[in-house]
């Protein structure tokens, strides 16, 4: 075995036992499918979806598979939550048929045009309430099928309270661990056509705020993305583009600076979460020579609050938040407490969009509540680091 192909499964067992502790199966398509019978009661969480993944596959016609799409596909599903979910969780079927009292579950599943994705929107925002002319768009990261990434927004809209339109983002990442090139590569293909996707969204009259979540590699896809609008001359999409969260970002520092460098001051500062104790960004770091990912840039790094000031960002240390077991890779919505400050952030007006802009704020957990912040996005009490 040579050192390159020694190398290599080395890399591939290491991810496989540092992002996957403790998973001895993981989810099929099968889970999508909607359940005929689940009680009112439990908590419906609503997601459109935009994807790069092509549709279809021997085993199920209308899965959405880990293939490349040469256009854009929607669809729009409903999910059950059970009615004793644990904040920061997915309750996951597990050796037997799905029961909502129990587990996440899928009550509808339509597969929709363009068209009628953007009617759903329009749809939302008519219908009025909490949050009816905002939207929520996740960008899921690297080693994550497609099922994942719906729960997992599901888990993240019903714990953060987000009230308006949840879009996922799926790009076709391959699920997964040893194959992380073939994913960078694949959330690489999906840049212009999450640029597409939000563009569209942000040409409809009812909507008036689009907010971007992105994990993981999906911040490679997002912030790519923001810098090609820039140079294609909608940066900030019409003047809708609010808030932009970038959590445990898996991006080359320098790079991450360039790519700053291009996208300038947006109308909202880019939130970014990062974690001293991030196991997957180490080994990331490890991969890529040892340059630093900028989600491991805490507040202690100099180079934290040098870039906060520069760039206009909103940096979050979350090495002191509890997440549980883990790799603590996941900090935004395994914690129940972190979760709930972007929530509140969320459905922040915007009038105090530039408070604490700048500046590198920590958050550790007290109880069940977080201290020296009360929101992720906008902060109202934050202090500036040392």
């Amino acid at each position: 075995m040579n050192l390159v192909t020694k190398n290599n499964v080395i890399a591939g067992l290491l991810f496989a036992v540092v992002l996957l502790p403790g998973c001895a199966s993981r989810p099929g398509s099968e889970v999508l499918i909607p359940l005929a019978e689940v009680p009112a009661s439990t908590s419906k969480v609503d997601l459109l979806v935009a994807t790069t993944r092509e549709r279809g596959s021997k085993e199920d016609p209308d899965a959405f598979t880990a293939e490349r799409a040469k256009q854009l596909n929607f669809a729009a599903l409903t999910v059950s939550v059970p009615p004793a979910h644990v904040k920061g969780e997915i309750e996951w079927p597990s050796g037997g048929p799905a029961d909502p009292k129990k587990h996440f579950v899928t009550t509808k599943r339509d597969f929709l045009t363009s068209n009628e994705f953007r009617e759903r929107i329009r749809a939302r925002a008519k219908k009025g309430g909490p949050e009816a002319n905002d939207v929520l768009i996740f960008v899921h990261g690297y080693n994550t099928l497609y099922e994942e990434a719906v729960y997992w927004m599901a888990q993240i809209v019903h714990d953060s309270g987000f009230q308006g339109t949840a879009v996922l983002f799926a790009w076709p990442s391959r699920g997964q661990a040893p194959l992380y090139l073939a994913d960078r590569e694949a959330s690489t293909y999906s840049r212009d056509y999450f640029e597409e996707a939000v563009l569209s969204i942000s040409k409809l009259p009812e909507v008036k705020e689009i907010n971007i979540l992105a994990h993981s590699m999906g911040n490679w896809l997002a912030v790519e993305s923001l810098r090609q609008a820039k140079m294609n001359g909608h940066g900030d999409f019409g003047g809708k583009l609010g808030n932009v969260i970038l959590a445990s970002p898996d991006l080359d520092v320098n790079v991450f600076r360039t790519q700053l460098d291009v996208i300038g001051q947006l109308p909202r500062p880019i939130t970014v979460l990062v974690s001293g104790d991030d196991e997957a960004l180490a080994l990331s770091t490890w991969l890529a020579g040892d340059v630093d990912r900028a989600g491991r840039i805490t507040a202690e790094d100099a180079r934290a609050i040098e870039g906060a000031k520069k760039y206009n960002l909103r940096v979050v240390d979350l090495t002191g938040v509890d997440d549980g077991s883990g790799n603590h890779h996941s900090k935004y919505s395994k914690s129940a407490a972190v979760v709930e400050a972007i929530g509140r952030g969320l459905k922040n007006d915007g009038t105090n969009s530039q408070a604490h802009v700048g500046r590198v704020t920590t958050m550790a957990n007290s109880g069940e509540r977080l201290h020296k912040t009360g929101t992720i996005v906008s902060p109202a009490n934050a202090s500036e680091a040392e």
